[in-house]
């Protein structure tokens, strides 16, 4: 996770994160998304409904910021539709964890279940997604 921070505090220090061109919306792009993803990894899976809650909270966190920081950048033309599919999806991941939190406040068991499974769905069509924005495979978490 440091070395991600560093890696994005190097990139505004350099100039990147202002930039209009392909490369520079590509490497702010995958800095991000790589960022967030690593925040979510880093959660390991959830053992228990506290456990549930305590990891849906910080990785809607992590999706929060991600998405946050993705709205400063401006996509090149080639990107924009698949950008814009992008944050879609992010931001249906941000809904489906506020559903995991309600449902680790219930101890909920099928509802965490079912939206675990959403969950699986929508990061493989952020996968897809994140392609198509040009920022590569980074989602994993």
């Amino acid at each position: 996770m440091k070395v991600a921070l560093a890696l994005l505090l190097l990139l505004a220090l350099a100039g990147c994160g202002g930039g209009d061109s392909r490369e520079n919306y590509v490497a702010d792009a995958r800095a991000i998304c790589e960022e967030m993803t690593q925040r979510i990894t880093e959660l390991g899976a959830p053992e228990s409904f506290t456990d549930t809650q305590l990891y849906a909270r910080r990785a809607k966190d992590a999706v929060s910021d991600g998405i946050r920081d993705l709205r400063d950048l401006t996509p090149p033309p080639e990107f924009e539709d698949g950008f814009t599919r992008y944050l879609a999806t992010l931001e249906a991941r941000r809904r489906q964890l506020d559903l995991l939190i309600a449902a680790g406040d219930e101890s909920n068991m099928r509802a965490i279940q079912e939206v675990g499974t959403e969950l699986e769905v929508l990061t493989a069509k952020g996968r897809q997604d994140a392609r198509g924005a040009g920022i590569g495979d980074c989602e994993d978490g």
